[in-house]
């Protein structure tokens, strides 16, 4: 288990031409766009209900004029925490058929953070971690209270000790548990499904496998979850079985998922910021997977081998050769739509649309720009936008929902500075009428 404590001076940075104010050292700034285009054009947001504690983001000029896009900081400050998790990279959340919703983080941070100052001291580094969400009278809760972390600590009685409130990963490999191999592997996260099995839900999951000294992916696990019971049970959500040896897919398909009605689910990744797709057989993700490939006369076929370099290179399902990361799937009316961020790290936000969902999606347009800046206590600016993630199921009004990944310019940045928990850590957006952007392509 990785444990970092690192202390180093406290620096300030300076942004020129951005004035931010808080109310004293320790109040996080509100911060703006950098760049201001003046606009005659006026249109009014639609009425929010005052306890969904939403701050509109000023258009001036990033996204369709239509297009209303706010900071959740209702959620944002669900996910400021100060014992136990309070950060992490890579964000998946899955509805349950109880109305439950199922989270899942990559490599997170344990631990304990000062209230005041939201610095994170010292805290540990699994690679993963998951959580339920709960209702609450058939809603979802909203308060600190409705998160059940779901996590082995290492201890939580003596605030004084060794790894108080420090955690183990939820899943990783077993030769890494039993101590086989000098090499660690562990595991990050991939998409995640209800199934029906012969009238018992369950949830199954992807995990892709990792080679932590080359960094490399070599295989993906199956784990099957059961849902019998409520949150709280020691029956909910444990694993009841594991397949370490699901496959040998070295790109990550599955990475992202949807469930159509057609009877499949297709399994989504990137590879060089040109999305692929896969499919089921039936909505057991155990059954036999097909992969969408460009044969060499240019047609579009599903076979039941594992697609060479050469196959998936030729075998983007964009129009144009659009390139995005994250392709992230829904429907709406006669459309599928796919969600990508911009590559290598971008701030735009990309919508596309197909007829299928294995495509080609057309129509790229912005639907919106995530701000290159933060609400928090410190140094505003982070480094990287690593991950934009879509939540379908926190919509209330069939807006869409998108948490962020960050990370701050270097490692050390993490720790003990103030503010310094509030990188590597999501932050919450919703963007209204989002459908608007195509009204002008109708």
């Amino acid at each position: 288990m990785k444990t970092r404590n690192i202390y180093s001076a406290l620096c300030t940075t300076f942004v020129a031409g951005l004035v931010l104010v808080a109310c004293n050292d320790y109040d996080a700034a509100q911060t703006a766009y950098e760049e201001i285009v003046d606009s005659d054009v006026t249109i009014t947001p639609p009425n929010m209900d005052s306890a969904w504690e939403l701050q509109l983001i000023p258009n001036v000029g990033q996204h369709s004029g239509e297009v209303f896009v706010y900071k959740d900081k209702k959620y944002d400050k669900l996910f400021t925490r100060t014992l136990g998790w309070n950060g992490g990279i890579g964000v998946q959340s899955t509805l349950l058929s109880d109305g439950n919703v199922f989270w899942a983080f990559n490599d997170s941070y344990y631990g304990v953070v000062d209230a005041e100052t939201r610095a994170r001291g010292n805290c540990n580094f699994p690679h993963n971690s998951i959580m339920v969400q709960t209702t609450v009278s058939g809603s979802l809760g909203e308060t600190d209270d409705d998160l059940r972390w779901l996590v082995d600590y290492v201890q939580t009685n003596d605030p004084d000790g060794e790894g108080y409130y420090q955690a183990y990963a939820h899943i990783a490999p077993d030769e890494t548990i039993m101590g086989e191999t000098d090499e660690e592997y562990f595991y990050q996260i991939g998409g995640a499904t209800v199934f029906d099995n012969n009238g018992v839900e369950e949830l199954q999951m992807l995990w892709g496998k990792y080679n932590e000294e080359k960094m490399t992916r070599t295989g993906t696990c199956l784990a099957v979850y059961s849902l019998e019971g409520q949150p709280g049970n020691s029956t909910y959500l444990k694993i009841i079985s594991k397949n370490e040896e699901f496959n040998i897919d070295d790109v990550g398909y599955g990475s992202t998922m949807w469930k159509d009605e057609d009877g499949h689910i297709y399994l989504y990744v990137t590879e060089n910021n040109r999305p692929l797709v896969a499919r089921t057989t039936t909505h057991d993700l155990a059954s036999e997977w097909e992969y969408y490939i460009r044969d060499l006369n240019g047609n579009f076929i599903w076979q039941k081998m594992y697609p060479t370099k050469e196959e998936r290179t030729r075998s983007t399902i964009m129009e144009n050769n659009y390139v995005c990361s994250m392709p992230q799937i829904f429907r709406k009316g006669d459309y599928y739509y796919m969600v990508g961020q911009a590559k290598s790290y971008g701030h735009s936000v990309y919508l596309y649309r197909s007829e299928t969902p294995y495509g080609p999606f057309t129509n790229q347009k912005i639907l919106f720009n995530v701000p290159y800046s933060v609400d928090k206590i410190g140094n505003q600016y982070y480094k990287d936008l690593l991950r934009v993630n879509l939540h379908l199921e926190l919509a209330r009004e069939g807006e869409l929902v998108f948490s962020t990944n960050t990370d701050a310019d270097t490692v050390g940045d993490n720790f003990d500075f103030p503010g310094s928990a509030d990188f590597c850590r999501p932050y919450f957006y919703r963007v209204f009428n989002w459908e608007s952007i195509y009204d002008e392509d109708e």
